[in-house]
């Protein structure tokens, strides 16, 4: 999908800006803690941006749970109890492809991903809603796919990705609250940050 008819162009540019900062002002500044004011899947949203960003893959989650466990709404919903809309930039990853080609049932690490609502997105090629289980736990969320100039950026891009969605998804200005996980630049480990 072109949102706005552009293409999101794979840069990484403010998460490189990141370290050059804390080098220059001689320390971190990466926002690495979030109190949340809600708890409800929190864990559950924690591992799937995670298990996204440990295989290098550009996503952020958007919508209005990011606002709704930051504490602004009083409730989440993109219609039909579903949790977010997670975006991904298309890239050529065996990984991806089982959202892509909207295969009926796929493991992603210990995430199991079923497709829901087929028929009402049938025409809609670049949205799906999986319902994703996580050990005892099922949410629905909806997926969409953004396309992309560059197949060679990864999870380091989903800031920019981030930046990309809000310029080109988002048409009133308001305060926006949006989850991406990217790597830590002095851990081995990776952020979940709230923006």
């Amino acid at each position: 999908m072109r949102l706005r008819g552009k293409l999101f162009d794979g840069s990484d540019s403010l998460f490189r800006t990141q370290p050059d900062m804390g080098k220059r002002a001689g320390h971190d500044v990466w926002l690495n803690e979030f109190t949340p004011a809600r708890m409800e899947h929190l864990g559950f949203v924690n591992r799937l941006m995670q298990t996204f960003c440990e295989l290098d893959i550009r996503c952020a989650l958007v919508n209005t749970y990011p606002a709704y466990i930051a504490g602004v709404f009083g409730l989440f919903s993109t219609g039909g109890g579903k949790i977010s809309l997670l975006y991904f930039a298309r890239v050529d990853s065996p990984i991806l492809e089982n959202i892509y080609n909207k295969v009926p049932s796929f493991q992603i690490g210990t995430l199991t991903f079923t497709l829901t609502e087929a028929e009402r997105y049938e025409y809609f090629t670049d949205y799906s809603v999986f319902a994703i289980t996580l050990g005892e736990e099922t949410v629905r969320v909806l997926i969409g796919v953004a396309d992309t100039t560059s197949n060679i950026c990864g999870s380091k891009s989903s800031i920019n990705l981030l930046e990309f969605l809000w310029e080109n998804t988002l048409v009133f200005s308001f305060l926006k609250y949006e989850i991406v996980c990217v790597p830590s630049p002095h851990l081995r480990s990776s952020n979940l940050d709230i923006i």
